[in-house]
């Protein structure tokens, strides 16, 4: 009779850190930093914390993966579905605010390929999110490969668990 009651709690014991671990594993990824787009906010060698399921917003920092590389890479969010732009020459005007008047705006130079693929819209598409780093000078974003999907972004950044600073 104890071991049966040992049995049944081991086994408890493993379903109940089975479903912890597929918990984390699918809500949380750790990533981390290389690299010097995100300076000052994020450093290279740093650590972060992903969190796969929450929400998007603007300014907010995100993991996403990119198509060309499979590298996984980390920027904040600038514009997001339903914001409005023009392109005039190779530059984007975005709309900050939520009436599509263009009183609150940033004017972003584009890579000419990135601006001409633009041109044709107004408005960013659902589920597309205009992406840059930090370090604006040599951050490679959405101004020189358009676009990122909901579809590749990974998560949203929780908090930084290590830094080297």
């Amino acid at each position: 009779m104890k071991n049966k009651t040992i049995n049944i709690g081991f086994v408890t014991c493993l379903i109940l850190m089975s479903l912890i671990i597929v918990f984390i594993r699918t809500t949380f990824i750790v990533h981390p930093i290389s690299g010097k787009s995100m300076e000052d906010t994020l450093n290279s060698g740093d650590w972060v914390l992903i969190n796969k399921r929450k929400e998007l917003s603007r300014y907010g920092i995100v993991a996403f993966s990119d198509h060309l590389n499979k590298d996984l890479l980390v920027k904040r969010i600038i514009g997001q579905p339903g914001d409005s732009y023009i392109i005039q020459n190779n530059v984007m005007i975005l709309d900050l605010g939520n009436s599509n008047s263009f009183q609150t705006t940033i004017q972003i130079e584009l890579e000419k390929d990135v601006a001409n693929e633009l041109r044709n819209r107004t408005t960013i598409p659902e589920n597309a999110y205009f992406v840059m780093g930090d370090n604006v000078d040599i951050s490679n974003d959405s101004r020189s490969f358009g676009f990122v999907s909901n579809k590749q972004i990974e998560g949203r950044m929780g908090k930084v668990l290590w830094s080297k600073k």
